[in-house]
C-alpha cells in the first residue's frame, strides 16, 4: 500500500494505492487514529488505486468512521472500482458511509453540505 496525502479546504484526502489487507492495515489504522486525536473535520478517502482490501482493511474504516462521530466528522470513499464495490454493499457499509465515484465529487457534496457527519448517519441507520 502507497499513500499520498493532500489537505485543502480543511479536508484531508488519502490517496490510496495498491493492497489494504493484513500486512498494511496497521499502518493505515495508526494513520487514521492521528486523525481522529487531531479531530479531522473531514477526510476522505481515495481509494482508485486499491484492488483489493481484506476485513482488516474494512475494520479500519469501520473503526475510523465510529470513532469519528464522536465529534461529527465526517468520513467519504472515493473512487471504489465494482470489486471493492461489491465487497463496501455485502458487508452493508454502502448504506452508512457516504461513497462518491471521485474525490472531485465528494468536494462538491462537501461544499453543499449534502454529505451528513458520521454521528448523523449511524443516527439515521439505528433509526431504521
Amino acid at each position: 500500500m502507497r499513500l499520498n496525502e493532500l489537505v485543502e479546504d480543511g479536508g484531508h484526502v488519502f490517496y490510496l494505492q495498491g493492497e489494504i489487507d493484513l500486512h498494511y492495515s496497521p499502518v493505515l489504522r495508526s494513520l487514521c487514529q492521528s486523525k481522529i486525536k487531531a479531530r479531522c473535520p473531514v477526510l476522505i478517502l481515495d481509494l482508485s488505486g486499491v484492488d483489493y482490501i481484506d476485513s482488516t482493511g474494512l475494520a479500519v474504516v469501520m473503526e475510523y468512521f465510529r470513532d469519528t462521530a464522536e465529534y461529527g466528522g465526517i468520513l467519504c470513499l472515493t473512487g471504489l472500482n465494482e470489486k471493492l464495490k461489491t465487497i463496501f454493499e455485502i458487508v452493508g457499509l454502502d448504506k452508512t458511509i457516504p461513497i462518491f465515484a471521485s474525490t472531485a465529487a465528494a468536494k462538491v457534496a462537501l461544499k453543499e453540505g449534502s454529505v451528513p457527519s458520521a454521528r448523523d448517519a449511524l443516527s439515521n441507520r439505528s433509526a431504521v
